[in-house]
């Protein structure tokens, strides 16, 4: 009975609503009964956490995670773990929601969990992750090129396609830029939509691009205050970059994420580059990882005429070469190119005289008509025709990328053994 009298009442409710089409879609924006953007990231060590943040309308005050290890495919069983998540409020430009966000701690590695998210105004469906082995195994990972676009179904169709054929990848990238208006709060909501289906289930470890600090008027700068509020990434970067400049290890590779947007932040951080030059070289003097991985939004080495972002060069090449980084993803550009092997700016005859730097080309949109092949590029394409995704995949003796059109058209293949 009591059950009939609330599907009764949920009857009602349905029936107001669709007498109000204006009402209806009012409580479907305002998010009020399911929880929405659900995504997985790392904040901490990969193998025994899970930070899962998500958001809801505004008058929300409180929200839950509950998780268990993944058995037989079953759904949450009743002896799930719950707790309690940290909720902020955040104010944009289209409206405020509520931002949860809670790490699970203290997981086994190695271990595929079921969870959801929500509280008592609904909760999410049923969703698994899989934490990060306690040995150095072979995995693999996705990178996707700027995904900055106006509709987000190019980013969408990129995203979803790449990990239709890699449900094995552990993670994936975005070298930044992932939306067109960083403060546009209706960019993001369609950037987080169009990844329902995959960053709620392996995590996002993303970096800012010049787009994250744009503002609504246009040539002005803020903060990347939508990218730090809804991306709960690891805070071991340097003071007053924290969120966005970040380590982390998965395997045995170390992966370095850092900040190019030396002007858009020149009235905020104007020592951007010194603070994350001391950072890095400490970071990198204390990892014991085979494999060193980075990512930055602008190319130290251009794909366009000119000779491109002379300050970022200067400030991270040298670090690079002393390091022996491996490999270095970039973004900006929207073209896919790799280099030789370079040291001090020039090709070397092996990887492990130097690094490899590679344009990741786009997974959104937008394309530009003067990126060009350059003497120091070992291949070179323009996706102009479709965007493109890389596959990462690193074993004890081999790091090998493939670049790939959103088609899976196979553009690029090359390797990198120890």
């Amino acid at each position: 009975m009591r059950k009939y009298k609330l599907f009764l009442h949920i009857l009602l409710l349905l029936v107001v609503l669709l007498g109000s089409s204006s009402g209806l879609f009012a409580a479907i924006a305002a998010g009020e009964t399911v929880p929405e953007h659900i995504t997985l990231t790392w904040s901490e060590d990969p193998k025994t956490t899970q930070t899962i943040t998500w958001q809801t309308a505004a008058t929300t005050v409180d929200g839950l995670v509950q998780y268990a290890e993944a058995m037989n495919k079953q759904l949450l069983p009743l002896h799930a773990v719950r707790i309690a998540a940290d909720v902020t409020a955040l104010h944009t430009n289209t409206g405020s929601v509520a931002v949860h966000s809670a790490t699970l701690t203290g997981l086994k590695p190695n271990t595929r969990y079921v969870y959801q998210v929500g509280g008592i105004s609904g909760w999410s469906q049923p969703q698994y992750f899989t934490t990060a082995p306690a040995t150095d195994k072979a995995f693999s990972f996705l990178v996707f090129g700027d995904s900055q676009s106006m509709n987000y179904g190019t980013w969408e169709k990129t995203l979803h396609n790449a990990f239709r054929v890699n449900h094995q990848a552990a993670f994936f990238a975005n070298v930044g830029d992932l939306v067109d208006v960083g403060q546009d709060y209706s960019h993001w909501d369609k950037w987080f939509r169009a990844g329902q289906g995959v960053i709620d289930t392996i995590p996002a470890m993303p970096i800012t691009g010049n787009h994250e600090f744009y503002t609504v008027q246009h040539h002005q700068f803020s903060l990347p205050e939508l990218f730090t509020a809804k991306l709960k990434l690891p805070l071991n970067g340097p003071e007053g970059l924290k969120g966005r400049v970040y380590s982390f290890d998965y395997g045995d590779a170390h992966f370095v994420m850092l900040d190019s947007q030396e002007g858009e932040q020149r009235g905020f951080v104007p020592d951007m580059l010194e603070r994350q030059k001391v950072w890095l070289e400490k970071d990198l003097q204390q990892t014991r990882k085979k494999w060193k991985i980075g990512f930055i939004h602008r190319p130290l080495y251009n794909n366009k005429p000119g000779e491109g972002e002379i300050n970022i060069r200067k400030a991270f090449a040298p670090i690079f070469d002393k390091y022996h980084m491996d490999v270095v993803f970039t973004g900006h550009d929207h073209t896919y190119a790799r280099t030789y092997s370079l040291f001090a700016g020039m090709p070397t005859d092996s990887p492990a005289k130097g690094t490899i730097y590679a344009a990741t080309g786009r997974s959104g949109t937008k394309t530009y008509p003067n990126v060009l092949s350059k003497e120091r590029h070992a291949f070179f394409y323009d996706p102009q025709d479709e965007p493109n995704y890389l596959v990462v995949a690193v074993d004890q003796t081999t790091l090998a990328v493939k670049a790939f059109k959103q088609s899976g058209v196979l553009i690029d293949s090359w390797e990198i053994r120890k």
